[in-house]
């Protein structure tokens, strides 16, 4: 088991944000939130803009490191 700690500043990102933060471009970010590669969190409304849980994101990461690195 890998023991690391990663501080995540917010739970929550815009498209936006979440494109300056891993240098994506923003018609990748929108791709992958289709395919559902990346994880948003649920909408309460069909037009609200998508918010990036980076809670989520990071324990996938943790788990698929998991997998990885045993």
């Amino acid at each position: 088991m890998l023991n690391y700690q990663i501080a995540i500043p917010v739970p929550f990102v815009t498209v936006e944000q979440y494109c300056n933060l891993t240098g994506m471009a923003k018609g990748t970010v929108i791709d992958y939130i289709r395919k559902g590669k990346i994880i948003i969190k649920k909408k309460e409304l069909p037009k609200e803009k998508p918010l990036i849980n980076m809670v989520a994101m990071q324990r996938l990461a943790q788990q698929e490191a998991e997998i990885n690195f045993p």
